[in-house]
């Protein structure tokens, strides 16, 4: 094929020779311009043997070309149905399952809140798990049952007064009512308990008046009680020392196994209305809780101002209150403890006679001797503050170590019509205490 190529090109050319056809204008003008035969023949031959090379290269491409081509099968093929391409599946997500999940676990969270609701619920309901203190409340005239509701829910005594109150109104609908007056009741009762108590016409309880003075200690606060008939002193000392009431001073009242009472300066001095024979938990809560409303929160702001705890200012007053009844005095008093205690080294000891009489107390409490504990109230003897209050202070004394006067004191004395002098040295207190009439 190569051969029959050649051929033909060739013969064209020299027809074209032969024939004096001119070139195109193009081609004439890339040639230099030469009459030269030899000039014209050796350009045919580069041309010949370009284009030979040329055709050689066509050749081996058509032969490569040509052996991709696929022979024919000798035999028809069968005549098999056409297939046609498998569709790739696509699994769709089941978003029925999933919802069903969701909604399985709503409706068992929804069960279980419900459960724990009505256990709550129920167990205040039936008054289970609650303690057996018995209260005596009185029901003013004219209060529904909302307001009852509330009040027995402020006392403790019932924890859900919304669910009291719908009890109330469906046992009451059939035309019952709720009768003033008082009533003893515990928190172990059931709602429907306390509404039967309610619904019944009572009279009221025998009140007694209990007034306690500023400086009493609990010893003989306890007597008072027992003697206004109120309770029994030795169970009301228990109490007050060993109940407590979820109160905010309560936690912060120092534990020391020095104390002879825990609770000693935290009876507040007032005046009670108690219901005659009332239980002590009843008659100890009246009380604490009247206490707790005095030492308010600028109270102990206070108290920590001056690096000082509530027990250690309660304490103070308590030396105060006995010191002196004069709020005046207090504070001057007040201001010489306080230059002492800021000054340990040259006065360690705040030698305050008002310990004198709680020592002897303790002493007189016990048959067995507790040296420890009478150094630790001695202001004689112990450094610093005592372990603890020696009696309950009024709010002067309280105020009053809070608010020291300023003054540059370190002793003190009085004489028998209640004047107080003061000093800055020992040498100026012997001559007060000569001015006082008092022997050294």
């Amino acid at each position: 094929m190569k051969d029959e190529i050649f051929d033909k090109y060739l013969a064209d050319i020299l027809s074209k020779k032969d024939t004096g056809v001119e070139k195109p204008a193009a081609e004439a003008l890339k040639e230099p311009q030469s009459s030269s035969e030899d000039l014209g023949e050796t350009a045919r031959q580069e041309e010949l043997e370009d284009f030979a090379e040329k055709t050689i290269r066509l050749s081996s491409s058509e032969a490569a070309d040509f052996s991709k081509v696929k022979r024919a099968p000798a035999t028809a093929p069968e005549n098999k149905p056409e297939q046609k391409p498998r569709k790739k599946k696509v699994r769709k997500a089941n978003y029925s399952a999933y919802g069903g999940l969701v909604l399985a676990t709503l409706v068992l969270c929804t069960s279980v809140i419900i459960s724990l609701f009505v256990i709550v619920v129920g167990r205040d309901f039936l008054g289970l798990d609650t303690n057996n203190n018995s209260f005596t409340l009185y029901i003013e005239s004219g209060w529904n049952v909302p307001q009852i509701a509330d009040y027995l829910a402020e006392n403790g005594i019932i924890e859900y007064p919304e669910v009291f109150t719908q009890f109330a109104k469906l046992k009451l609908r059939g035309g019952g009512a709720v009768y003033p007056g008082d009533i003893d009741v515990e928190p172990s009762m059931s709602y429907w308990e306390i509404i039967d108590l309610l619904s019944e016409a009572r009279e009221a309880h025998e009140t007694v008046t209990v007034t306690f003075i500023e400086g009493i200690t609990l010893y003989d606060a306890a007597e008072l009680l027992e003697e206004n008939g109120v309770c029994d002193a030795e169970e009301f000392i228990f109490a007050f020392n060993n109940n407590v009431y979820g109160l905010g001073f309560e936690s912060r009242v120092s534990s020391s196994s020095l104390k002879f009472y825990k609770y000693e300066g935290y009876l507040f001095p007032d005046t009670y209305e108690f219901y005659v024979g009332d239980s002590v938990y009843n008659i100890v809560k009246k009380i604490k809780e009247h206490t707790d409303s005095v030492l308010s929160e600028d109270i102990i702001a206070r108290a920590t101002e001056m690096n000082y705890t509530l027990d250690q200012v309660i304490t103070m007053a308590s030396l105060l209150q006995l010191e002196s009844g004069n709020a005046e005095e207090m504070k001057n008093i007040a201001a010489v403890f306080y230059n002492r205690l800021n000054n340990p080294g040259d006065y360690p000891r705040l030698q305050s006679n008002a310990t004198d009489k709680y020592v002897g107390f303790i002493k007189s409490m016990s048959s067995i001797s507790y040296q420890e504990m009478y150094d630790a109230y001695d202001t004689y003897v112990c450094t610093g503050l005592p372990v603890g209050p020696v009696c309950n202070p009024g709010l002067a004394a309280i105020e009053a170590a809070l608010y020291p006067a300023e003054n540059s004191y370190y002793y003190f004395c009085s004489d028998q019509d209640g004047k107080f002098y003061y000093a800055e040295t020992y040498e100026e207190q012997l001559a007060n205490q000569e001015a006082a009439g008092i022997g050294v």
